[in-house]
């Protein structure tokens, strides 16, 4: 039950007034025993809320260490105070005149001073997925690359062959503020990226995550680069490698920097938000190992990147989004000259 005083029970009697028992609205935790639809304030950094029509925001005055910049902004520009009091006010999008007029009476507790409740912005924290199957000598050089990026790296062994475990116990050794993962046994590259992103997202820090196969060689400016497009509404996912067979369907500029839109991608590289990558895991696994038992079709693979851009419900061309490539920030270890950017130092 919620607590019993003066600024709670007019609060939940308004609420019940306007029937808001089952409906979906922003509001305390301590709301959910008689209003199950609520989305308690702890989860407004997990979720995206423009993808919910939400008709009623409860606003907290005591709360300010779980409301995020994204929530504020959508209060002061979609929503209006029809209620308030002392220590809540209730916003409504798309108000009534009625409402703004009944909403009059309310004036001296809905004048809401937003820029204290504002945090400063923090440096996205990033995560390096890195997916690894009888390739060592492929993960050496991918690591080398990253070497000052340890302490951000998880690698995903998929239950290589014994032939080649000493030459991984070596890597683990010279990488050792790296984190590994040794899948028991094959379980196919669907496994290991489900495995691998729920270890990520189980650290509510981290923003943004990699996904790199152990062949790909990067350039320097890889992680920069991408940063600078990355956005989790407008462009939830940014690939640094370009393929003929993924059509462009725009060419764009965003701050500087040439980028192709585009409606799929392979899975060599892509950045994702936390928040994409929740609404599309786990990625479904029809298959247990690899290579498929039919061998699927010619050059087929785990599907994997389809799901995630395509196929998935919530996938980027689902919601009439695209894709941000930069192309030329990486490439596969055989289409690129190692030497060239001088890996080995």
């Amino acid at each position: 039950m919620y607590p019993k005083n003066k600024y709670w029970n007019p609060l939940v009697n308004f609420l019940k007034k306007n029937k808001l028992e089952n409906k979906i609205f922003i509001g305390p935790e301590v709301l959910l025993n008689e209003f199950p639809k609520v989305f308690p304030y702890q989860i407004l950094k997990d979720i995206s809320l423009s993808d919910f029509d939400i008709p009623y925001i409860v606003f907290h005055k005591k709360l300010p260490e779980d409301l995020t910049n994204d929530y504020l902004d959508l209060i002061k520009e979609e929503y209006k105070p029809v209620w308030g009091n002392h220590l809540f006010v209730v916003f409504k999008k798309n108000r009534s005149k009625k409402e703004k007029l009944a909403a009059l009476k309310y004036m001296l507790y809905t004048k809401i001073n937003f820029k204290k409740y504002y945090k400063p912005l923090k440096d996205s924290k990033i995560g390096i997925l890195i997916t690894t199957y009888n390739r060592p000598e492929h993960l050496i050089k991918l690591l080398a690359q990253l070497k000052n990026r340890q302490k951000d790296i998880l690698v995903v062994n998929d239950g290589s062959s014994e032939e080649y475990f000493e030459q991984y116990q070596q890597i683990k050794q010279k990488y050792n503020e790296v984190t590994y993962i040794d899948n028991s046994k094959n379980m196919g590259l669907v496994f290991s990226l489900n495995t691998g992103f729920s270890f990520f997202l189980s650290d509510p820090d981290i923003e943004w995550i990699h996904n790199l196969q152990d062949d790909i060689i990067i350039k320097d400016n890889l992680f920069e680069e991408t940063q600078k497009i990355a956005d989790k509404n407008l462009y939830p996912v940014v690939t640094g490698i370009y393929q003929e067979q993924h059509p462009i369907a725009k060419k764009t500029k965003i701050n500087d920097i040439e980028v192709y839109l585009l409606r799929s991608t392979g899975a060599w590289h892509f950045m994702a938000h936390r928040q994409y990558l929740m609404e599309n895991l786990p990625i479904p696994n029809p298959y247990v190992g690899a290579p498929k038992p039919d061998l699927g079709k010619p050059g087929q693979g785990s599907d994997a990147d389809w799901w995630l851009f395509s196929w998935s419900p919530n996938a980027v061309i689902k919601k009439d989004k695209y894709i941000a490539c930069i192309p030329g920030l990486c490439y596969t270890d055989m289409s690129a000259e190692l030497s060239t950017w001088d890996i080995y130092k």
